[in-house]
């Protein structure tokens, strides 16, 4: 037999019992045969959100003319079909991160950087020290008084070092070749 019926089978059969215990003014035994059906019926929506069959979203016909068990069947598998997606929407955004990350850094070890759309350190470096600004994916650097001060794509004010060496303008754009940011993040 099908598992997934059987559950819906079991479930039907200990809401047979609520009622017949209910009718004879049973009501503590009624509430003990009723949380062990809400409780089958809460699962096995929850395990056709995660096998998709044979009921899917839809509630088992066994179950449709008790509301209450109709409802929690369908909140259950709604609230877990939820919980799947978004877990893998978030699988589907760090597969994307790590891949960019991937070929940043394949860029960066070839040296490629116009690749990534960003300047060469040694160019960085060069327009720093001869005192003009650059803009660096959202970043704003400027040299002063013997410091590299730097703004994030936030405003956020920050010292990013002393002298723009060509190490110090490396580090930085391996980091936001990397989808990193400096400074705080809202």
């Amino acid at each position: 037999m099908n598992p997934a019926f059987e559950q819906a089978l079991q479930a039907r059969l200990l809401w047979m019992q609520v009622r017949s215990y209910g009718s004879l003014g049973l009501h503590r035994e009624a509430g003990i045969f009723a949380r062990k059906a809400c409780w089958l019926v809460e699962s096995l929506g929850v395990d056709q959100a995660h096998r998709g069959l044979p009921y899917g979203a839809d509630c088992p016909v066994l179950l449709s003319d008790v509301h209450r068990l109709a409802f929690l069947y369908e909140s259950a598998w709604s609230y877990e079909t939820q919980i799947i997606e978004e877990e893998r929407e978030e699988a589907a955004e760090y597969q994307r991160s790590e891949q960019l990350k991937a070929h940043a850094q394949a860029c960066i070890e070839r040296n490629d950087w116009e690749a990534l759309d960003l300047p060469t350190p040694e160019h960085l470096s060069a327009e720093l020290y001869a005192g003009k600004p650059m803009r660096v994916d959202g970043h704003f650097l400027h040299y002063e008084d013997g410091i590299v001060w730097m703004d994030n794509p936030y405003g956020v004010e920050g010292c990013l070092g002393e002298d723009p060496t060509i190490q110090l303008c490396r580090k930085f754009l391996t980091r936001i070749a990397k989808g990193g940011m400096y400074g705080p993040e809202p």
